[in-house]
C-alpha cells in the first residue's frame, strides 16, 4: 500500500512538472482534465459543460433514451454547475464507456433529420455546434 501511494505521488509530481514545462499552471492543467463519473463499461456520461469549462454536472445513461425531457443533471466528480437542469437541450460533452458508438440526436426518438453526432466507443468529446445544447435523445448505435 505504501509503495502504491509513493508511486502515485511521484506520478502526480511528474505530471505537474510536465505541465509547468509546457507553460501551463498546475491549476489550469487540472481544470482541463476529466475526473471520470462513468467508471464501468456500459455507461455513458453526458455533461452540462464542455471540457474547457470543467464538464460540471453529469447525467449517467445506461440504456437508450428516446427523449431527455424529464431527466436531470446531478452534481458529480467534476462539480455541480448545471445540477438540477434538464438534460434535454443542455448537454455539452459526452464520455462514452460503451463498446459501440453512441449517437446524440438533435430530435427526440433518435431522429437525425436535422443533426446528430456519433461518439466512437470509449471516447470523450465535446459536442459540435449543431448538437451542443440541442440534444433531445441518445442511444448506442
Amino acid at each position: 500500500m505504501h509503495i502504491r501511494r509513493s508511486m502515485t505521488a511521484l506520478a502526480l509530481t511528474g505530471a505537474a512538472a510536465g505541465a509547468l514545462a509546457f507553460g501551463a499552471s498546475p491549476a489550469s492543467a487540472a481544470a482541463s482534465a476529466i475526473t471520470y463519473d462513468c467508471t464501468s463499461t456500459g455507461q455513458v456520461c453526458i455533461y452540462y459543460n464542455s471540457s474547457s469549462y470543467g464538464y460540471g454536472a453529469v447525467f449517467r445513461q445506461t440504456s437508450d433514451v428516446p427523449n431527455y425531457a424529464g431527466r436531470y443533471f446531478s452534481a458529480g466528480r467534476n462539480g455541480s454547475a448545471g445540477a438540477g437542469v434538464e438534460v434535454k437541450n443542455h448537454a455539452a460533452a459526452v464520455d462514452s464507456w460503451v463498446a459501440s458508438n453512441f449517437t446524440v440526436y438533435f430530435n427526440s426518438n433518435y431522429d437525425c433529420s436535422v443533426a446528430c453526432q456519433t461518439v466512437s466507443a470509449y471516447n470523450t468529446v465535446n459536442l459540435n455546434a449543431n448538437i451542443k445544447n440541442n440534444n433531445a435523445s441518445g442511444r448506442v448505435t
